[in-house]
C-alpha cells in the first residue's frame, strides 16, 4: 500500500588492557556548519531497467579445514570453523542471517574472492552453521573486485529468501571504479541476476565505489525494495573533483530474474574541493532505512572523510519522490579527524532511534578510537559513547568492520572490529553488543585473539533469531600464502542450522532449469555430495531421448550446464539426472 500511496504523491569482554578513561555518555546537538553544501540536485528517476549481465557458474567445493569448540573465560561456548582459499585471497565479506520461518538463524556469508587468474575474481556465497560451511554458489564476475562488499536478505511471508549484494569492481586494473550487483534465490542460487549499476548521465570520469545496501523488508516483507548508495568521484569541466553520492532503488527483489533498477540523480550534498584534480577523497558512505508510519518511509545517509573530515554528515530523503534534505552533522568529541563510519536503525515501528559508529582520531595523534553516536530523535541530538577508547597511542587501534541491528528492536546493535598494533600485527577480532545504558552503553566484548594469528583486518558480524546470539567472521592470512575465512558462532546457535547443513552435505539435488520457459537456451544445475558417474539426458513427451548433456564421472560439488534447444520444436520436455541409484526428473518448456 505504501508503495502505491507514496508513489502517487514520497556490535568476552576485552580481558586485557581495555581502558576506557575518556569521557562517555557525551551528548551533542546536531550542527549545521556554515555553507556546507554547494547544491542538492533534483531527484530524477530513470524508469528503464538497466542492461543486465547474466554470467553464471557452478558452485564449487569448499575445503573445510577445521571445526573447533572452545570456552571463553566467561564460560561461553563458541564454535570456530574455517575454510581455506588455496592460492586465492579473501578480499572482504559480509554476514547476513535469516530472521523468519523454520530456517531462522541460518547464516549466509558473502565473500569477495580475488582469483589467481587476473580479471576472474568472483563472489562466493556461503551457507554456514555450527557444523561447517557450504559454498552454495560462485558468481564469476570476470572483473577486478575491491575490498568493499555489502549484502541484504529479503524474506517473504511465504518463506522465500532472496540474497542481494553489491561490491566494488573494475573492468581492468586501469579502468574506472564501478559497482557490481547480484541477486539470487537462496533456494536455487542459479536463479539470479547480475550486472553493473549504470547511473544515467554519467561522465567518462565518473567513478562509483564503497557501495552500501539496505532494505525495507522488515516493514514490507512481501512488497520489499532494495536501496543502494554509492560514493561518487567526478571531475568538472574546469578539472575539479566533485564528491557526492548516488542512489539506486531495486524493485521486485523477491523475483531476482525480473527485478528492475531505478536510478536517482545526485541527491546528497555535493562537495567541490578547491584542490582541483590533485585533491581526492575516499568517501565513506552508508545508508539506513526507517519507517515511522505507513507511507512515511525514509532513507538516511552518512557521509565522512570529505574535505571537512572532523564531522559525519547526514541527509535524508523519502524512499519515493521528493528531494533529499540535509539534516546536519555529528561533530564527535572535538575537532578530531573522523574516518570510516557506518549507520544502522531498527527499521520499523515508530522508532526514531539511529546508531552511527565511526573511527575517531583522538587529539589528532596516533591514538584512534571506536566511537558510537546514538540518537533517539532521528538525528536532532546525539549521545556519544566509546566502544573502544584506549588511553595511549601505544595500545591497540580499532578498525571498524560492520554494525547491524535487530530489526524492530531498539538498543540492540552489534559491532565487529579488528584491534591491532600498527606495524606489528592484528591482535584480535572483537564483537560487542549494545544495551540501553546511558553511560556504559556497550556490553562485554567477545575477542578472538590467541585462536589464530590474523594479519588481515576485515570483519563482519551477524545475529541469529535469538537475542544475544551472534556470529563474527573475519578473513586471515596464516603463514605466507594461505588465506582463510574464519567464523566463530556463539553462544547457542539453533540446532536446525546444523541439521540442515548436515542434510545438504549428504544429498543430491536437481534444480529447476532457468529460465523456464525458454528460447532457445536454458541452464540446468545440480549438486552431488559424492563423486560418481553422472548423466543428464533430455526426453520428449513420448520418452524419446533428444539430447545428452552430461555422461561422465563428476567429483562431489555443484554444477551447471547450458542446454540449447534450437533444434527442437516448441513443447514440453523432460530432463533427468542419474547418479548411481539416484534419479530425478523435471519438466521444462520450449517456446519459439
Amino acid at each position: 500500500m505504501k508503495k502505491t500511496v507514496v508513489a502517487i504523491f514520497l556490535f568476552l569482554l576485552s580481558i586485557n588492557s581495555y581502558t576506557q578513561n575518556k569521557p562517555d555518555g557525551f551528548a551533542v546537538k546536531t550542527s549545521f556548519p556554515e555553507n556546507p553544501i554547494v547544491s542538492i540536485k533534483n531527484d530524477v528517476y530513470n524508469p528503464d531497467v538497466a542492461s543486465l549481465e547474466k554470467k553464471y557458474s557452478p558452485g564449487q567445493n569448499t575445503k573445510s579445514e577445521e571445526t573447533s569448540l572452545f570456552k571463553s573465560n566467561f564460560d561461553v561456548d563458541a564454535f570456530q570453523t574455517l575454510i581455506e582459499s588455496g592460492n586465492e585471497q579473501y578480499l572482504s565479506h559480509c554476514v547476513v542471517t535469516e530472521r523468519t520461518g523454520s530456517t531462522a538463524g541460518t547464516i549466509w556469508v558473502v565473500v569477495g574472492i580475488r582469483s589467481s587468474n587476473a580479471g576472474e575474481d568472483r563472489i562466493g556465497v556461503f551457507k554456514t552453521g555450527i557444523n561447517g560451511w557450504i559454498l552454495q554458489t560462485s558468481i564469476f564476475t570476470q572483473r577486478y573486485l575491491d575490498y568493499s562488499i555489502d549484502a541484504e536478505l529479503i524474506e517473504t511471508t511465504s518463506g522465500g529468501k532472496y540474497l542481494w549484494m553489491v561490491v566494488g569492481s573494475k573492468q581492468s586494473l586501469f579502468s574506472r571504479r564501478e559497482v557490481y550487483y547480484a541477486g539470487l534465490n537462496t533456494e536455487n542460487p542459479f536463479e539470479r541476476i547480475t550486472g553493473i549499476l549504470n547511473w544515467p548521465g554519467a561522465g567518462p570520469n565518473d567513478e562509483y565505489y564503497n557501495a552500501r545496501i539496505t532494505t525495507d523488508n522488515f516493514t514490507y516483507p512481501d512488497n520489499s525494495e532494495i536501496y543502494v548508495v554509492a560514493s561518487l568521484d567526478s571531475l568538472t569541466f574546469d578539472n575539479k573533483h566533485v564528491n557526492a553520492q548516488k542512489l539506486a532503488r531495486i524493485v521486485f527483489p523477491h523475483n531476482p530474474v525480473n527485478a528492475a533498477i531505478l536510478y536517482r540523480r545526485t541527491i546528497l550534498p555535493v562537495y567541490w574541493p578547491d584542490g582541483g584534480a590533485t585533491e581526492t577523497h575516499y568517501l565513506y558512505s552508508d545508508i539506513a532505512y526507517y519507517s515511522l508510519s505507513q507511507g512515511n518511509d525514509k532513507l538516511i545517509f552518512t557521509y565522512s572523510n570529505v574535505p571537512d573530515d572532523t564531522r559525519i554528515w547526514l541527509s535524508t530523503c523519502y524512499t519515493v519522490g521528493l528531494n533529499a534534505e540535509f539534516i546536519g552533522t555529528i561533530d564527535g568529541h572535538g575537532n578530531y579527524k573522523i574516518s570510516n563510519s557506518a549507520i544502522s536503525a531498527p527499521s520499523g515501528g515508530s522508532s526514531q532511534q539511529l546508531m552511527v559508529v565511526f573511527e575517531e582520531n583522538y587529539q589528532n595523534s596516533d591514538d584512534w578510537d571506536l566511537v558510537s553516536a546514538r540518537s533517539n530523535d532521528l538525528g536532532s541530538t546525539w549521545y556519544l559513547n566509546y566502544i573502544d577508547g584506549y588511553s595511549s597511542n601505544t595500545d591497540k587501534l580499532p578498525v571498524l568492520g560492520s554494525v547491524v541491528s535487530r530489526k524492530g528492536v531498539e538498543d540492540e546493535y552489534y559491532v565487529s572490529y579488528a584491534s591491532f598494533k600498527p606495524g606489528v600485527f592484528i591482535d584480535s577480532i572483537m564483537s560487542t553488543k549494545s544495551n540501553n545504558g546511558v553511560t556504559n552503553y556497550w556490553d562485554q566484548k567477545v575477542r578472538m585473539d590467541g585462536i589464530y594469528p590474523t594479519t588481515n583486518i576485515f570483519s563482519s558480524v551477524g545475529i541469529t533469531n535469538t537475542p544475544d546470539e551472534r556470529v563474527t567472521v573475519w578473513s586471515s592470512l596464516i603463514g605466507s600464502s594461505n588465506f582463510y575465512l574464519i567464523g566463530s558462532f556463539w553462544p547457542n546457535l539453533p540446532s536446525s542450522v546444523g541439521n540442515e547443513t548436515e542434510t545438504e552435505l549428504n544429498s543430491f539435488q536437481l534444480f529447476q532449469n532457468y529460465p523456464n520457459p525458454f528460447n532457445p537456451t536454458t541452464k540446468i544445475s545440480w549438486q552431488s555430495p559424492v563423486g560418481g558417474f553422472q548423466s543428464i539426458k533430455v526426453y520428449d513427451v513420448l520418452g524419446n531421448e533428444v539430447a545428452r548433456l552430461i555422461n561422465e564421472y563428476k567429483p562431489a560439488g555443484s554444477y551447471e550446464v547450458e542446454f540449447n534447444a534450437s533444434a527442437l520444436s516448441s513443447g514440453i520436455y523432460f530432463y533427468k539426472l542419474q547418479a548411481g541409484s539416484f534419479t530425478e526428473t523435471k519438466k521444462m518448456i520450449v517456446i519459439k
